[in-house]
């Protein structure tokens, strides 16, 4: 499933980004009919048309007004093209029927003027460059999400990544491939483009959650998913009826009132530290719909030019509440992504360049079968011995804080071996996660009598006198468990004991001497409300491992010295 679930995404990913990069620095000639939508009818595929005076579809009989049908899906592709300022197909022929008013139908065949190119649609190459690295890096975090946490809600921010491409200028450059080619390529994009508005929409709906939870948000999904359905659907059996129009037309301004409203509804739900965290996410989705449908609606012109200009900020801000915000959690699976990504490349690199040396300049195919044999062994080898360093790197230059943090807690676990006292040991499992990993709150529970009593604690101000009794739940749990306890996976009633208490912890790590629980952590989330991820919480435990020996070190120094100062002085009757 892992496998096939990669092939999907890549094979996908890199479609999409053909079919999109190479048009963004062309400038092909227009092809020009004259023929524009007027009106469309919902049960017919029969489209009014308004005809410019002189054109070529003019001066073949056709006149503003007249209803055209009798359209293949390829003649339908040529006359009515998805992004109507930049028609396909220059010299390829039309068949088609028309009607005046009520009369008869009459056949008709016209083709297109070509016109010269009127520029790159983004104006400028740095502008073209900008817009599609946005895209590429926009589809490394949907790839990402996907390879390494699957869900509902990761599988629609990817399919939302696909569905932002840069299409209207592949609608000019693609005509090159054959017709049937091209129809297919335009049809697969320009319908699945059809599909974003809705997606955005579900994926509202659902982040951060990997599935909507239950009440009017898991209904609504419902309801969306099927409207999706019903519009693929359309598109895929009946392309070149008017019911197509109407949906593009209509639906993407449909769906961007939906989504607003499913966005502010959201944030007047959610308490304080979640609606922080949600905000940038909000703003991108906002943002990105509202500039996406004024940029269908407007006419051309400057500001439907600078409307294509601002779709490059929603994948930005959207990008940036992810990675930074960290609406979804994804710093310790896009790491992982990135290193997936670099070793491909540098696999498919060095055997490449080694292919093509070998045929290049050895003519003896057993002896360049065997080179490339043993440089692929050698590769994988190598780069199986440095994922390490190049996962180190990677998190060091995209997660520079984070990375240090780790590091910092890692030298703090190795020091407490030397620590002098109980008292040093509980200062730095509280102190320092709580200041390096920027958390709202940390404390530490140990054995004192009969009870688990809070000896140290930050940002929590109740912690005084807090002690749990060993047959409570979060105790019995730790110490049978022997692991790391996410407070929301035991009864409600436990997390509200500390919610009542003014702290909201996240995750509780035992500290086990002996074999016995001799006290356990509580730390909370980070501040920005985001979750601590998995390398965090390694690090975590890590730490309270090593304060487990170290408490035991302590324990065994002070037996030393009590039974060294209870033997008798040489010398003394």
């Amino acid at each position: 499933m892992t496998a096939l679930r990669a092939i999907i995404v890549i094979g996908a990913s890199a479609f999409f980004l053909l079919v999109a990069g190479p048009p963004m620095f062309e400038n092909p000639p227009w092809p020009y009919t004259g023929v524009h939508y007027e009106s469309a009818t919902l049960l017919q595929k029969n489209v009014t048309v308004r005809v410019d005076p002189g054109s070529p579809a003019y001066r073949a009989g056709l006149r503003s007004g007249d209803v055209v049908g009798c359209l293949s899906l390829a003649d339908f592709q040529v006359l009515f093209p998805f992004f109507p300022t930049i028609l396909p197909y220059t010299g390829s022929p039309v068949n088609a029927c028309f009607r005046h008013g009520s009369g008869a139908w009459h056949n008709i065949t016209l083709t297109p003027k070509r016109i010269p190119p009127p520029g790159l649609f983004y104006n400028t190459p740095l502008l073209a460059a900008l817009r599609i690295v946005v895209y590429a890096a926009f589809l490394l975090v949907g790839c990402a999400l996907v390879l390494a946490r699957p869900s509902v809600m990761t599988w629609l921010f990817f399919s939302y990544c696909l569905a932002s491409m840069p299409d209207a200028t592949s609608q000019g450059m693609w005509v090159t491939l054959p017709l049937p080619v091209y129809t297919l390529v335009t049809a697969v994009t320009a319908g699945w483009i059809m599909l974003g508005a809705p997606i955005l929409a579900l994926f509202a709906l659902t982040v951060p959650a990997d599935v909507p939870p239950p009440g009017w948000r898991r209904v609504l999904f419902r309801i969306i998913a099927v409207v999706a359905a019903l519009i693929a659907a359309s598109v895929v059996a009946s392309p070149a009826t008017s019911l197509m129009g109407i949906l593009q037309t209509n639906g993407d301004e449909a769906f961007t009132v939906i989504t607003i409203a499913i966005v502010i509804a959201r944030l007047l739900t959610m308490d304080r530290q979640e609606r922080a965290r949600f905000g940038w996410a909000a703003f991108a989705i906002i943002f990105g719909v509202v500039v996406n449908d004024a940029r269908n609606v407007l006419p051309n012109g400057v500001m439907s030019t600078a409307a294509g200009y601002l779709t490059i900020v929603m994948p930005l801000a959207l990008m940036y509440a992810i990675l930074r915000r960290h609406v979804i959690d994804v710093r310790f699976v896009l790491s992982r992504g990135v290193v997936f990504g670099v070793i491909t490349t540098l696999v498919v690199g060095v055997i490449g360049l080694v292919d093509w040396a070998t045929s290049a300049y050895l003519s003896e195919a057993r002896a360049a079968l065997a080179i490339d044999a043993a440089v692929t062994i050698a590769v994988g080898i190598a780069l199986h011995r440095s994922y390490r360093w190049i996962e180190t790197a990677i998190d060091a230059v995209l997660f520079r804080k984070k990375h240090t943090a780790e590091a910092y807690l890692e030298r703090a676990a190795r020091s407490l071996l030397r620590a002098d006292g109980e008292h040093t040991i509980d200062t730095v499992l509280v102190e320092d996660p709580c200041e390096t990993l920027d958390l709202t709150m940390a404390a530490l529970f140990r054995i004192q009598g009969s009870s688990y009593a809070c000896v140290a604690s930050m940002s929590w101000e109740a912690a005084d006198g807090f002690a749990f009794a060993p047959g409570h739940d979060l105790v019995r749990f730790l110490a049978s468990e022997r692991t790391r306890i996410a407070l929301t996976d035991l009864r409600k009633h436990i997390h509200a004991e500390f919610i009542e208490a003014g702290a909201a912890p996240a995750v509780a790590i035992p500290i086990l001497c002996d074999d016995a629980l001799f006290g356990f952590a509580i730390y909370g989330l980070h501040r920005d409300g985001t979750q601590l991820d998995p390398d965090e919480l390694a690090s975590l435990e890590r730490l309270c491992e090593m304060a487990a020996q170290a408490y035991t070190v302590v324990e065994l120094r002070r037996y030393r010295g009590n039974a060294l100062s209870a033997l008798p002085v040489m010398g003394t009757p």
